[in-house]
């Protein structure tokens, strides 16, 4: 597999090899480990944002899912709330 990198990220890498004194294949390996992951995450949720809009899904309504959980009448704790990002 070869890449072709933009000049500035080519030289960000290279200087990060020359700094933590590994290769540049070893650096460019490191960071797909790190962030392929989350992009494989993001692309999930393109795809199953693309399925709702067209209507190959369907979404279900909170309320639904709290009948269907028992959670109808469940009050909610605010302070849950606080700890979301």
């Amino acid at each position: 597999m070869s890449v072709r990198l933009p000049d500035d990220l080519r030289a960000r890498v290279e200087a990060l090899a020359k700094a933590t004194r590994r290769s540049q294949g070893d650096v460019v390996r490191e960071v797909l480990e790190r962030d392929l992951a989350e992009l494989e995450w993001e692309h999930g949720i393109i795809a199953r944002a693309a399925d709702l809009r067209s209507g190959r899904v369907q979404a279900v309504p909170l309320a639904v899912v709290e009948r269907e959980l028992g959670l109808s009448d469940a009050p909610v704790d605010a302070s849950i709330l606080d700890k979301i990002e």
